[in-house]
């Protein structure tokens, strides 16, 4: 599902939430439902750069595979490249379909496309970050039904920041996420208030209040 990972990608690198919501939507529009729950969501594969390279390292420009080979992210790079993957992973775990996950992203690999995406699993050197926070991610898409073939409908949502809802027959999931360098509020209802936190804060009087980049997932049985 390329088209999903384009679209998360872009705007956690500093896309409208419009466009993003766009893009998505004209998938969920023109895919059957049969379909649309068993697409492979990934935000990397074998064939394109990693995905926290993706966020935070320099262009390649056109060159060539020396250059390539010898860069590395630096500690300030690697720093947002993990606060901005957990963004994307957050939408990648939270849209229909199902996610796919290139191995050695939950390890923090990074590197240029092919074949500097493809090195070997870092055993023992895994960023102990991201591994708990995928953990973490697995374990909410299990509990949540409504991750599992649950309509999307969306909510109001700012430049930066965008909120959408899962929703099946018997439970909903609330996420929003902000890339913005700051706070940023969405109205999501009372209903939510008393919600389960899965990651994040509780709205008060149906005001979510999302911190600078960072997401929020709550989850209500109905």
């Amino acid at each position: 599902n390329y088209p999903f990972a384009s679209a998360i990608m872009a705007f956690i690198r500093g896309g409208n939430s419009s466009e993003f919501l766009n893009s998505v939507f004209s998938i969920c529009d023109n895919y059957p439902k049969k379909c649309l729950d068993i697409l492979m969501n990934h935000i990397g594969t074998h064939d394109t750069m990693r995905a926290i390279s993706a966020l935070v390292a320099e262009e390649p420009m056109g060159r060539g595979r020396d250059w390539q080979a010898e860069q590395k992210l630096l500690p300030e790079q690697l720093r947002r490249g993990v606060v901005l993957l957990k963004l994307a992973a957050a939408l990648q775990y939270t849209l229909p379909g199902i996610p796919s996950l290139y191995y050695g992203d939950e390890a923090g690999l990074s590197g240029y496309g092919d074949p500097f995406c493809r090195a070997a699993y870092p055993w023992g050197k895994e960023n102990a970050e991201l591994l708990e926070f995928y953990q973490k991610l697995g374990k909410i898409r299990r509990e949540c039904s409504a991750l599992k073939d649950g309509e999307l409908i969306p909510l109001d949502s700012g430049f930066g920041l965008v909120c959408y809802k899962r929703v099946s027959e018997n439970s909903e999931l609330l996420i929003a996420v902000n890339r913005w360098r700051e706070s940023d509020s969405v109205y999501v209802g009372d209903e939510w208030n008393t919600a389960e936190i899965k990651h994040g804060i509780s709205p008060k009087e149906g005001i979510l209040t999302v911190p600078p980049e960072d997401f929020v997932i709550l989850t209500r049985e109905k």
